[in-house]
């Protein structure tokens, strides 16, 4: 996948999964804005592109998951949500995250 094909994904409203390899390639078209340690699946992090906002999760080692943000204020709150989820995990809760929805 190309620079512009993610791009046209995303400002499609796809959520998109790539390859480790493949986001370290393409992550120089964006912008970082903020990254928090979910201190149990890597960084999530929120970037910004030519066409928004993305949060980029890491649902393993070598997957990465780029999500399109409408805006700033639902991106904070789903990162807010995600990091109570994964705070939740600790609590042995049971909690899953399902990456793709």
């Amino acid at each position: 996948m190309d620079e512009r094909e993610l791009l046209d994904r995303l400002d499609a409203g796809e959520i998109v999964v790539l390859d480790r390899a493949d986001w370290e390639s393409l992550s120089p078209a964006f912008e970082l804005v903020e990254e928090h340690d979910t201190h149990m699946s890597g960084i999530l992090r929120l970037v910004r592109h030519s066409g928004g906002l993305a949060a980029v999760e890491q649902p393993s080692p070598e997957q990465r998951t780029i999500r399109p943000m409408p805006d700033m204020d639902t991106a904070r709150a789903f990162i807010a949500d995600r990091l109570e989820t994964y705070d939740r995990m600790w609590d042995g809760c049971g909690c899953k995250i399902d990456y793709l929805h």
